[in-house]
């Protein structure tokens, strides 16, 4: 049997909110249903390192710094430097500011700070890649160049990759080490609404696919009642575990 523990540190809460204040109440309300919470970018120009502190004051719940750094890699190994020594658990470098970016962030993580390389957003799709100039063919299947780059990012030492739901499969059959962060959940009922994530998946299909942690953050945030909508969560990420431990048995 898979315990609540085991589902609840496969849940991550995006912070997407303005204010120290907004996100301390999230934290606060959340605090025993997620394993991680999410700082991006509107958070993070809001209020900069401090939030991990105040955020480090009031739960040992893990942080991850999704800032996506795209820069030169001396840019960057530095950038990362500054991090490991702030005590975040993670932070995103994109795949796309290329190999030697990619190393350099490996190479100068320390304490325990982990590196996850973003593929292609979520909120893309094939007619998108081809207007930034991809090659038609190798985006023919968006899968083949987020999995291109789950390559290139695992080649360079990275600990895991943002991928939809839709890749994950291909990506843990081939690299059953890298961790895979899957974004763009939506629930059952809500799964074909339209909005600013193109590849989504319920968080039952997203587990079962082989993700290890789903960010989820509208469905909760919107909810009239948050807490009863991450209970939902643990409860389809705690099926999706335990049928995965069954297939794993079986085969």
């Amino acid at each position: 049997m898979i315990s609540e523990k085991k589902a609840r540190e496969r849940l991550i809460f995006p912070l997407d909110v303005p204010s120290e204040e907004e996100a301390l109440l999230w934290v606060e309300r959340l605090k025993d249903y997620v394993g991680m919470f999410k700082i991006g970018l509107e958070l993070f120009t809001a209020c900069g390192m401090k939030i991990v502190e105040k955020i480090k004051e009031k739960v040992e719940t893990g942080i991850f710094l999704d800032l996506k750094l795209c820069d030169i890699p001396n840019t960057v190994k530095r950038t990362i430097r500054v991090l490991s020594e702030a005590g975040v658990n993670w932070v995103t470098v994109h795949s796309l500011s290329g190999r030697e970016a990619l190393k350099s962030a490996t190479s100068s993580a320390y304490n325990g700070l982990r590196i996850i390389a973003v593929t292609v957003l979520t909120s893309l799709d094939r007619a998108d890649l081809m207007e930034l100039g991809f090659n038609s063919e190798l985006v023919r299947d968006t899968k083949e160049i987020v999995f291109f780059l789950s390559k290139l990012a695992w080649r360079c030492g990275c600990d895991g990759v943002v991928c939809s739901a839709r890749e994950v499969e291909r990506i843990k059959e081939t690299f059953p080490e890298l961790i895979t962060v899957v974004p763009g959940i939506r629930l059952e009922e809500n799964v074909e609404r339209q909005d600013d994530q193109l590849r989504t998946a319920t968080p039952y299909d997203a587990v079962l696919s082989g993700a290890d942690y789903i960010v989820v953050g509208r469905p909760i945030r919107e909810a009239e009642e948050p807490e009863k909508v991450c209970e939902k969560i643990l409860e389809d990420v705690k099926r999706a575990l335990e049928e995965r431990d069954a297939q794993k048995r079986s085969g």
